[in-house]
């Protein structure tokens, strides 16, 4: 039974916020980005490229399309002509969810620490929370770009970076995928719907709370 009263924040001593989806209305935003930028290089993408991609770490993903369109790129350099055109459409297309900003105005009153976990660029993350006013209220980022959300390292680290107990430690995402791994990690998990997420009727099941969006969490300080 999932919780539903005021209080429900109070056991908690950090907060990890999923970024895409979740704080900002942007998954839209990475759609076709990869066959986007290899036909800006004159290359055709396979039909499949895109969810071949998806499913990989950053690195594994630049070094798939460096091997199969036989790029005379470095990974390095890949990714940050990615990053580049990430960043362009953040900057143009992007917007806060509902209620973000309150919220984590109000988390951060009550001393709980404010975390960033994404498959996002580094520079692309930095640059559209700043641009929406809210880079300043995270004090730790953490890139899934070696490691998947899936991998419960993953976010045992993210939990290390705030110097806060995994269980002590609540999760804000919008992916079914992730789930394992804050599960396995030991975290609470707060359930974001984004219209993208075709599996939300079990992610939010699976949660700790289900939110309609990321201000409805005010219901629960």
């Amino acid at each position: 039974m999932k919780e539903n009263h005021p209080g429900f924040f109070d056991k908690y001593k950090a907060a990890i916020f999923d970024l895409d989806g979740t704080l900002i209305d942007s998954m839209s935003l990475w759609e076709n980005i990869c066959s986007d930028w290899l036909r800006s290089l004159g290359k055709i993408p396979g039909k499949t490229l895109e969810t071949d991609v998806w499913n990989m770490t950053l690195y594994q993903s630049a070094d798939y399309v460096k091997q199969n369109y036989k790029l005379d790129l470095s990974c390095k350099e890949i990714i940050f002509q990615w990053e580049d055109e990430l960043t362009g459409r953040y900057m143009k297309n992007s917007k806060l969810k509902q209620g973000v900003k309150e919220l984590l105005e109000a988390l951060s009153s009550k001393k709980i620490k404010l975390g960033i976990a994404t498959y996002s660029f580094t520079r692309s993350t930095e640059a559209i929370l700043a641009h929406h006013g809210i880079f300043s209220y995270f004090s730790s980022f953490s890139y899934a770009h070696e490691l998947t959300k899936k991998d419960p390292a993953f976010w045992l680290g993210a939990a290390a970076r705030l110097s806060t107990p995994a269980e002590k430690c609540i999760v804000f995402e919008d992916s079914l995928s992730s789930l394992e791994g804050v599960r396995l990690a030991g975290m609470g998990i707060a359930a974001v719907f984004d219209s993208s997420c075709s599996e939300w009727p079990e992610l939010s099941m699976a949660s700790d709370i289900a939110l309609d969006f990321p201000g409805q969490a005010l219901l629960y300080l």
